[in-house]
């Protein structure tokens, strides 16, 4: 970890002590509730709590057990039960999204757009070079023969690949930057492949300003698709470090099963490679230090993303900390080149310092890891659907404890990784985004499930305090950013960050029966509402979020539904039927709508089936 002897002047948080606080007054709920127990329910309780105590491993919240809505039992037991069904009509098939992903609190609209097909005459590229292509499935364009119009070290992919390095490589250090574009200007070695180029040429485009260049993302990503399939016999580093790419870029476009499920194959890839054991455990002197610390890397990297997309979709991660014995990242030497690669593909007149991975750099990843564990404590110890049994005192203290796993992460950043809303001038990007996802982190933690909107005491609670702190320093932060770096440079996550803070603002909003022209929410809502006018354009899948926003602003009513406005219907026999049903007023059935609209989808909850006490959940899968 790092160190800095500012750290000590640094006064413990106030948010950190009442946690401390909170969670002492929760282990005292918990050992009242044991000492009334009788044998069998007393071995049940310690069972349980050992269990989710040993994984998270630390402490957690608030003040008083009576007055803090995350100590409630039921509170707390509601919000692990969240979750949602998608079920599509036009196909047989679903999505599930769980009670962390970015759809809580939002009506669905209509499933993500995806990028429109793309022309490769987007750009000057002479005819004679152009092949003949045709629409894909996909996005872009699908090349009928195996002639791609751009080389890899064509203008092009030169362009994408400086955009990408420039203002993307932070948040996607599964690539080994300098190592990469070694091999990249040799033309071959172990940290290349093409389809990782166009993988990086597919994600690199998405943050172009020019929208021809923005544009021709989905030309690249079905190039490298291609070229995927055909490693897939025989994969390696760059194939992982490919899908996980793509996978991402899927999921922006609006491709969410195809992004999930590329993803979900790196994850895989890295159990086979032996990526969650450390290097030196077979490491017999003979291995360059620097391929030890690009495996690092690489799993790190992997890890992290598979916590961000099981947070953003609300479902099981795929790698386990305790599976794992891999050693945090460190800085390498630059190979001597590294000057000469940096003028050439990166930007020329530059220092070799100017793109560094320096200390902050590489701090923020190693910060960014142990978040998220925390993450993952979140995913598996509280928001999973299957514990239907939980005692809710158990519950309430496992959130306890992660919130004080939040606050002493977030109480330990060395000087370099610090920002809270007195921090002025320039700020790098990648230390705002960790402090996003941090904040975001806690507003999952704390922020109730629809239905308990109306409950006594739940708008006063601390709970809905706590978030509101976080979106209000979520605001700051968007404005902070803004004004030196462009949003389109984000990573997916910052998606799930609009969405999440937007709906609390509309909590907000209903909990003070408020209008949307009231000076507090109208301002903070703008900020995040002109973040998704540019975030779209990256990040397709952004739309159906902003168009949620933008319905729910419609509304003269200052009231949100409890639960998901559902008919009572028998999910079995009703799924293939035009039937009608209210949403949003009424909508009606019709055979005209596409794929993804309300017609379409029907959005299962489990605010919804928690009123049919005779249902097990998994009974409403069917």
């Amino acid at each position: 970890m790092l160190s800095c002897s500012q750290d000590a002047l640094r006064p413990v948080r106030k948010g950190h002590v009442q946690a401390l606080e909170g969670h002492v007054a929760s282990l005292e709920l918990l050992l009242r509730k044991v000492a009334a127990a009788d044998n069998k329910q007393r071995d049940e309780l310690l069972a349980e709590f050992k269990i989710v105590s040993s994984a998270v491993n630390q402490s957690s919240p608030v003040q008083s057990i009576e007055g803090t809505g995350v100590n409630k039992g039921d509170l707390a037991l509601a919000r692990t039960r969240a979750g949602q069904m998608k079920k599509l009509r036009a196909k047989n098939a679903s999505q599930f999204f769980g009670g962390t992903s970015l759809f809580h609190g939002h009506e669905s609209v209509e499933l993500p757009v995806p990028l429109p097909d793309f022309s490769l005459e987007a750009l000057s590229t002479p005819l004679s070079t152009v092949p003949e292509v045709s629409p894909s499935s996909g996005n872009g364009l699908k090349l009928r023969n195996d002639h791609f119009p751009y080389r890899p070290h064509d203008e092009i992919p030169r362009r994408l690949l400086a955009t990408f390095f420039q203002e993307q490589y932070y948040y996607n250090m599964c690539v080994y930057r300098e190592y990469f574009l070694r091999d990249y200007h040799a033309g071959t070695g172990r940290y290349y492949s093409e389809v990782l180029l166009y993988a990086i040429c597919a994600m690199g485009a998405l943050a172009c300003e020019d929208s021809s260049l923005r544009e021709l993302s989905g030309t690249f990503s079905s190039h490298a698709e291609t070229l995927l399939f055909d490693s897939l016999d025989n994969p390696d580093m760059t194939t992982l470090q490919a899908l996980v790419l793509l996978g991402q870029c899927e999921i922006g476009y609006g491709k969410a099963s195809k992004g999930w499920l590329f993803c979900g194959m790196a994850f895989r890839l890295t159990h086979e490679m032996g990526l969650h054991l450390d290097p030196n455990n077979w490491n017999n002197g003979t291995q360059p230090s620097v391929d030890t610390e690009v495996l690092r890397r690489v799993y790190w990297a992997t890890f992290i993303v598979d916590k961000q997309l099981s947070l953003y979709f609300g479902r099981p991660p795929a790698l386990y900390p305790y599976e794992s014995d891999v050693r945090s990242t460190i800085r390498i030497p630059y190979p001597p080149e590294w000057e000469g690669l940096l003028d050439t593909y990166i930007g020329k007149r530059n220092t070799s310092t100017a793109f560094e991975d320096g200390i902050a750099l590489i701090g923020s990843l190693t910060y960014q890891v142990e978040l998220c564990k925390i993450l993952h404590n979140i995913i598996t110890n509280l928001y999973e659907n299957r514990r239907v049994n939980a005692d809710h005192a158990v519950i309430a203290t496992t959130a306890q404890q992660i919130h004080v796993s939040l606050t002493t992460w977030l109480a330990g950043l060395p000087a370099k990784l610090h920002w809270n809303q007195w921090t002025v001038g320039k700020v790098p990007a990648y230390v705002l985004h960790l402090h996003m996802l941090f904040h975001t982190a806690m507003i999952i933690l704390h922020r109730p499930p629809r239905h308990y909107f109306e409950k006594p005491g739940i708008a006063a609670s601390e709970d809905v305090e706590i978030c509101y702190e976080s979106v209000y320093a979520l605001v700051r932060l968007l404005r902070s950013y803004s004004r030196y770096y462009r949003y389109q440079s984000l990573p997916l996550d910052f998606v799930h960050s609009l969405s999440t803070a937007a709906g609390i603002i509309i909590m907000k909003r209903f909990f003070e029966n408020a209008t949307f022209d009231h000076s507090e929410v109208s301002t903070s809502l703008g900020v995040i509402l002109r973040a998704m006018d540019d975030v779209k354009k990256t990040w397709p899948c952004m739309k159906e979020i902003q168009d949620s926003v933008l319905e729910a602003m419609k509304s003269r009513a200052s009231a949100i539904p409890r639960m998901d406005p559902m008919p009572s219907l028998d999910l079995s026999t009703s799924l293939s039927a035009g039937l009608e049903f209210p949403m949003n007023g009424e909508v009606q059935m019709n055979e005209e709508a596409g794929p993804g609209s309300l017609a379409t989808d029907l959005l299962v909850d489990d605010d919804w089936t928690a009123q049919f006490l005779g249902f097990p959940w998994d009974d409403q899968l069917v």
